[in-house]
């Protein structure tokens, strides 16, 4: 995970320094959102687990870099649990994303487009170890400004991860490793609706 991260924070300095010196503004947008899907189903035994609906929160932070066109890097973190699952394992599950936002301004309000790649980490409860994965994810909102620097936004967003075919997850590493789960798919879904403010600079 941490080589990832390096990798993710070198990437997004590579994109957004050069667009940060010709930038004509920012947006720092917080939100809070619900996010529902994420299926892991052992094709091993046959059993599934599915992440529980809840609620997420986060935070995206763009530079325009020519009109209608901006960078983005994007963090969200859902506070969950695995539901059929005996004891209860809690998860926690964030994605690291750097991508791009095609906004298409309208007289009040500005619809937009947006789609990102990076790392989705899964962090079991207990002894588990996480699981960081290659993600990434694709969405539209609109934007409704209150003033010239401040917008409401709501969005709709995608989140795939991909996982190795029979890829087995959630293991206990000391004492001999021990998984949860051999996944059966190569790819863990989940949607998400949000909202937040945006405040521009």
């Amino acid at each position: 995970m941490r080589a990832m991260s390096r990798c993710l924070l070198v990437l997004g300095a590579a994109v957004l320094f050069p667009a940060m010196a010709n930038a004509v503004d920012f947006e720092v947008a917080p939100f809070i959102g619900y996010r529902f899907g994420g299926n892991f189903e052992d094709s091993t035994t046959g059993r599934s687990a599915d992440a529980k609906e809840s609620i997420d929160y986060g935070l995206a932070f763009d530079v325009e870099y020519a009109p209608g066109q901006m960078v983005e890097i994007f963090y969200s973190r859902q506070p969950t649990e695995l539901k059929n699952t005996s004891p209860g394992v809690d998860l926690d599950i964030e994605y690291y994303q750097i991508g791009g936002v095609a906004e298409y301004t309208q007289d009040t309000y500005t619809p937009y487009l947006v789609g990102t790649i990076g790392a989705a980490r899964f962090s079991p409860g207990g002894n588990l170890d996480s699981e960081t994965r290659f993600a990434l994810t694709l969405g539209g909102g609109v934007k409704w400004f209150v003033s010239k620097n401040v917008a409401l936004k709501v969005e709709g967003r995608g989140y795939l991860s991909i996982f190795d075919s029979n890829a087995q997850v959630f293991c206990v590493s000391s004492g001999g490793a021990v998984c949860s789960f051999r996944v059966s798919g190569s790819v863990i879904w989940q949607l998400e609706a949000m909202a937040g403010v945006v405040f521009r600079f």
